[in-house]
Order: structure tokens, then sequence, then C-alpha cells
């Protein structure tokens, strides 16, 4: 802020007019206080909200996609605007607090989430949610209480849409409990990654520690433990051949996720990219001699074209001509 000893300085013609410089200065520079900052970036913020949800209301139908996350101190629901075909980029448009996890907790924050949506005119065409079991039973017929039983046209009409990224991070995690040699080769790495984690001086990089919920992360250890093996092998024993053998495996599994996670990614082209990732499994399991590519093309097939849901992804390929 400028005082009147600096105003003076700064302009010499002040010197024989008859003006309060003080109050000048006041006036022109004047600092601007820290809520009315606030509220000028509340209004911006808010302004580009309306804009980008008007975007989305100007087309005829909208995706939404939601995902649950959680903290030591939140649980929330999160809303995603999202249009593959009109090649726009997802919006984070709400985000409701949840009570728990039981269906009832899922139908009322789902609703409050999706009427926020409503207000601005917004068509919801279809949800990608995780599908979990609370979740697929608000879009089941079976509960009195599902968007499916609802007199609002504009819910039951809703398409639910597993996410597929889920699907095949499920599928993988299901096998590592049930098949014995993959449940013992994927105990291995986090073995090894834990012991890495030790010696990161004495390896020269930091090793990828297992995360669960980290969609095929254990791929990340696999090529650590590849690229680091020599330096590793002086503390502990390396199955290096079965790593590979379930590296191979993963760089699949993540081509799968990679794409679908995309926003450019079309359900008409899910059917294809599975079929092929299958296909690749099986062909690993029969030339390769891979020990796990056989059960996890199995696991895959039958947690996405061969479940319940399988027609639908079917189905989106069989309506769109290419």
């Amino acid at each position: 802020m400028y005082t009147a000893d600096s105003m003076i300085l700064k302009f010499p013609q002040l010197h024989n007019v008859n003006i309060n410089v003080d109050k000048l200065a006041s006036q022109i520079y004047q600092p601007i206080s820290t809520d009315k900052l606030r509220q000028t970036m509340i209004q911006i913020a808010n302004s580009i909200h309306v804009a980008k949800v008007d975007e989305f209301a100007k087309l005829a139908c909208t995706c939404v996609a939601i995902d649950e996350g959680k903290t030591q101190q939140f649980h929330n629901l999160d809303f995603s605007l999202t249009n593959p075909l009109q090649s726009k980029r997802p919006y984070p448009v709400e985000s409701i607090q949840m009570n728990g996890g039981t269906s009832e907790d899922y139908i009322h924050s789902l609703t409050q989430g999706f009427n926020r949506i409503f207000i601005r005119d917004v068509k919801i065409s279809s949800v990608v949610c995780d599908g979990n079991k609370a979740q697929l039973k608000c879009f089941q017929k079976g509960w009195n209480q599902s968007f499916y039983n609802s007199n609002d046209p504009r819910l039951f009409k809703i398409l639910f849409i597993p996410c597929l990224c889920h699907r095949i991070h499920n599928c993988y995690q299901y096998m590592t409990t049930k098949d014995v040699a993959l449940g013992a080769i994927v105990k291995h790495i986090h073995e090894i990654s834990a012991l890495c984690r030790i010696h990161v001086e004495d390896i020269g990089a930091l090793c990828p520690k297992h995360v669960s919920t980290r969609w095929t992360y254990d791929y990340n250890i696999c090529m650590f433990i590849i690229k680091y093996q020599d330096k590793i092998s002086r503390y502990t024993r390396i199955d290096i051949e079965n790593i590979k053998f379930l590296r191979d495996c993963l760089v699949i599994l993540k081509k799968l996720i990679s794409t679908f996670e995309s926003d450019k990614t079309k359900i008409s082209d899910c059917y294809v990219w599975l079929c092929k990732g299958i296909e690749a499994l099986q062909y690993l399991s029969s030339s390769n001699n891979n020990p796990f590519a056989g059960i996890l093309s199995r696991s895959l097939l039958n947690y996405t074209l061969g479940s319940d849901f399988g027609g639908l992804w079917c189905l989106a390929f069989a309506f769109t001509p290419k």
C-alpha cells in the first residue's frame, strides 16, 4: 500500500496540489479483503460450474460415472458427467455424503445426486458404478425401493452398467484366493516388495508397495523385480520364471483396464476388447505354457461376457455398425 511520502516521490506534480494524498492512495490501492476475495472466487467457480453442466444439458443423453471414496473422516459418493460420443471431458458435478454402505444408504445418496443433476436439465441415460451388491440392488426390479420400481420416469429409465475396470480387477483378485499356484506367486512378489522397501538404499530404487485397491498394481511390482533381480537376489530367492509368467498375464489385464478407464472408449467397443483379452490369455496358456493364463482367461470370461451383464456389451456391439 502506498503512503503519502511514496506518492509524492512517485508523482512530483502533487507537491503543489491541494489534495489529501493519503486518502487518494487508499482509494486507488485499497487491498482486497479476504472475504471479498473468497466471495469473488466462489462466484467465478459457480459460473464455470453452471457453464460446464449446461453443456451436458444440451445433449440428448448423458452417462453418470459414480465412484465411492472413503477417508478417515469422510465417506462420499462422487458423480461425474460424461459422454464419449461428444468427445467431452468428464466433469465432476456432485459429491454426496454417505451415511453407510447398505442399499438404503445408496438409494438415498444416489437419489440426492441425481436430483441435483436433474435440476440443471441434464438427461441421465445410464450410470456406471463399481457394482457392489448394495449398489446393484438399487437398480434391480426385485427390490421395491429400487429405481426400476420408481414412479419417476427419469429414474426407472436409467440403464445400469457395471464398471469393467472393477470387474477385471476383481477377476484377478478372486483367482489369487482360489488358485494355489497363483496365490503363491502373488504372495511371493508381495514379500519381495516389502523386503525391497527395507533395502531401498542398497537396491537404488523404491519398489512399489502392494495396494489391493489399485487396479493391476502387481504388474508394477513384477516389473521392478525383473529389472532389479540381480540386486534383489542378494537378499532372497526369486522365482523369476513364474514372476515373468505373471507379468505377461498382467500386461493383458492392464491394457484392458487402461482402455476401459479412458473417457474416449465407447460401450460398443467393449465386447471386442474383452474377446481380444480372453483370447490373448488363452494363447499364453496354450502356446507359452503359462500356468496362470488359463485360469485368468476363464475368470475374465466369467466376470464379463459370461456374467449376467454379458448381454449388455454384446448388444451394444451388435447395435453399433462398423
